[in-house]
């Protein structure tokens, strides 16, 4: 059976990358009708809080992704440290005493002598008698894995195809720190060998430590799992997707009011290519039929906003029904101090106007003229006023609507006997009312505005910017 798995730090937030390889390793799984495991990884008690992992769950969850089976590395030492002492028993792993000035010193030689810096080993030829000696001395020691001189680490990669590392490009590294915790390379092996995972899918920044893993999981007589290794996700100015190029974590998406089903698609196209398939648009099921790691790209994917937004428009306009689209604009009207109570007038406003935001942050603009008579004018607004006859289109508008019913098509006829009668353009009279009920030049039409909202409050708007013009 094939086994996947997410293996985060709660470290900090999920960044897109980390999201991408969560869901090529969910699709890969569910696809091959294998498991799904998410694994936290916080060894590094320092970094790791409970916070950060909490998100990383909620953001998990919002995109849509199930796992079979749940471990957090914390709760698992004992078992760590069974597998270091049997590393050492055979073999494998030695105790280092050198302190860390001692390990500055090397690698400040190393940095004068123009070379890669890699452990002198010094620890790896102690007697028995002599770390019997030195650990009765109560001096802090480290636990490293004895790396075979001037060999060859050879695998097949899945993505990026035959890739052979020299060991002498990494010596022997720590597997257990000296206040007893124990490192990612060692404990990643560990628990993938246990919790049988066949295929590790991950970033291609995880390279170099794929040879220090293969001879642990041969050391420790392990099968070896096969690796995929992702291409980075790129800015688009073609460096690496970071800060500088705006929001990079999945919270930032969710507060932006983008939708998980939007973020997923997306992110399933960044270096994946669907085979024979000449659209964009995919539900989770069809991913999952479709995806197989050989049509994962070799060369970077570029990341755009731009695309990501217009997905999510297509998503909100065409493609969520208008009951879950409620459900999810509510929480944003809501936070903005819109009175969402009345789910009816809520479900007529979005349904005629859901064609002009592309994320649910967007919508708490566009809709306010359907929930706020209190507005402040534009600057852009404020300037339109001066350039056209807008006392004279209001008033006339006010006048004609007194006796008839206020909708869209009473709205465009009333507008054509104003241009008509007044001798003005057609936008002059569009862009007089839209000041005068939204404060704004654009959103919304103003006829889905004037077929919504009670005629008293056209007419209250109409007059107070009557008021403010007189």
């Amino acid at each position: 059976m094939i086994v996947t798995r997410f293996a985060p730090s709660p470290t900090g937030y999920l960044h897109l990358g980390n999201a991408r390889t969560a869901i090529f390793s969910y699709l890969f799984a569910r696809h091959n009708g294998g498991r799904f495991i998410l694994r936290i990884e916080d060894t590094d008690l320092e970094r790791s809080t409970k916070e950060y992992e909490k998100m990383l769950l909620e953001d998990l969850v919002w995109l849509g992704l199930e796992w079979d089976e749940f471990y957090r590395q914390s709760e698992r030492f004992d078992i760590y440290r069974k597998y270091a002492e049997k590393l050492v028993e055979m073999g494998h792993a030695y105790p280092c005493f050198c302190s860390s000035e001692e390990l500055s010193m090397e690698r400040d030689l190393a940095e004068k002598k123009g070379i890669p810096y890699r452990y002198s080993g010094k620890c790896r030829v102690l007697s028995a008698d002599e770390v019997k000696k030195l650990k009765g001395s109560g001096k802090p020691y480290t636990i490293r894995f004895k790396v075979p001189y001037s060999e060859y680490v050879v695998f097949e990669d899945l993505i990026k195809g035959h890739i052979s590392i020299n060991t002498d490009d990494f010596g022997d590294f720590v597997i257990i720190r000296s206040d007893g915790t124990p490192t990612y390379n060692f404990v990643v092996v560990v628990d993938d060998a246990l919790m049988g995972v066949t295929h590790v899918i991950r970033g291609e920044d995880h390279v170099p430590n794929t040879p220090k893993q293969i001879l642990i999981y041969k050391a420790l007589g392990f099968d070896v799992p096969k690796f995929a290794h992702l291409p980075v996700i790129l800015g688009e100015d073609r460096s690496k997707l970071s800060k500088r190029h705006g929001a990079v974590s999945v919270k930032n998406y969710r507060e932006e009011g983008y939708l998980p089903q939007a973020l997923f698609n997306y992110l399933c196209l960044l270096g994946w290519s669907p085979p024979k398939e000449g659209r964009e648009i995919y539900t989770k099921d069809e991913l999952i039929e479709l995806f197989d790691l050989k049509d994962v790209n070799t060369s970077p994917a570029v990341f755009s906003k731009e695309k990501l937004r217009w997905m999510n428009g297509i998503y909100i306009r065409q493609i969520l029904d208008l009951e879950e689209l409620l459900e999810k604009v509510i929480p944003f009207l809501s936070e903005a101090g819109y009175d969402v109570s009345n789910r009816d007038y809520l479900k007529k406003v979005l349904e005629r106007t859901r064609d002009s935001f592309e994320t649910l942050k967007d919508a708490v603009e566009r809709l306010r003229p359907f929930f706020t008579d209190d507005f402040e004018l534009s600057a852009e607004a404020w300037s339109e006023l001066e350039n056209v006859k807008v006392y004279n289109i209001l008033s006339s508008f006010l006048e004609k609507i007194k006796d008839r019913e206020l909708n869209s098509q009473s709205v465009k006829d009333i507008a054509r006997e104003i241009q008509k009668e007044l001798s003005v353009k057609a936008k002059d009279v569009w862009h007089s009312l839209r000041i005068a009920l939204t404060g704004e030049l654009q959103g919304v039409g103003v006829d889905i505005i004037c077929d919504l909202l009670p005629k008293e409050k056209v007419e209250m708007r109409i007059r107070k910017m009557l008021q403010k013009i007189a």
